[in-house]
């Protein structure tokens, strides 16, 4: 599960998410608009356009089981796009709470997660007959491929933000013995320089040996020197 599937959406991108469902809602000239999410067995509505004509609002949870006749149940469900003219004319639409509630047309284009599973739906309503032509279907794409780069970019902040509570820092003043260089920790011992930042930072080590000091142990040994200049003969 990526970190974002269990963190609230931050409030900038609900807003933004917001102004979508109103741009739609105007440039289709329908009177209500609404982006959903997937929580749990159901669909949680996180956005919808202005107008008193939405009958969706905020908080709402859409049911997306199988005998559920909603139209964003249908489109979670298909993993796919879906345009309903007139649901009158459909023995199975004709009687959803969405036409007793005067809701005929409907367009809807499913929303996923940059892992390719599905984060939830745009949806368009309108309560006359409506072909949704036209531009209307491909902005709604598009915009649903928006709020999924927004998804990307919360969840690899999430995961920076994962890191950084895992990152431990050093601050403040550190004594260290002028001499032998160990640092004296909060309780008074003396330990090794490499101890001690791997306790207070998560640090590791490897060892080896710098060339002055790999000079100053083995310079006198054959061995050595033919290591340094391998080849040449004394």
């Amino acid at each position: 599960m990526t970190p974002l599937k269990k963190t609230p959406i931050p409030d900038i991108a609900l807003l933004k998410w917001r102004n979508i469902a109103d741009l739609l809602a105007e440039v289709a000239g329908v009177p209500a608009a609404s982006i959903n999410m997937v929580e749990g067995d159901g669909l949680r509505v996180i956005g919808v356009s202005k107008g008193s004509g939405n009958p969706m609002r905020e908080g709402l949870l859409i049911k997306t089981d199988e005998d559920s006749r909603s139209y964003c149940a249908a489109v979670i469900r298909a993993r796919e796009k879906l345009v309903i003219e007139d649901a009158r004319r459909s023995a199975f639409w004709k009687n959803s709470e969405s036409v007793k509630a005067g809701f005929i047309s409907y367009a809807g284009v499913p929303v996923f997660h940059p892992d390719g599973d599905i984060f939830g739906s745009i949806c368009l309503l309108d309560r006359k007959v409506n072909e949704f032509k036209g531009p209307v279907l491909r902005l709604m794409e598009e915009f649903a491929d928006i709020i999924m780069g927004h998804l990307s970019l919360i969840a690899k902040n999430c995961q920076l933000e994962e890191t950084l509570k895992e990152v431990r820092t050093l601050q403040g003043l550190i004594p260290i013995c002028a001499n032998c260089k160990k640092i004296r920790d909060d309780k008074g011992f003396w330990q090794k320089v490499e101890v001690y930042l791997e306790e207070h930072s998560g640090a590791r080590f490897t060892h080896g040996l710098c060339d002055a000091c790999a000079d100053k142990l083995y310079g006198k040994e054959s061995w050595y020197k033919d290591f340094k200049n391998p080849g040449k003969e004394e």
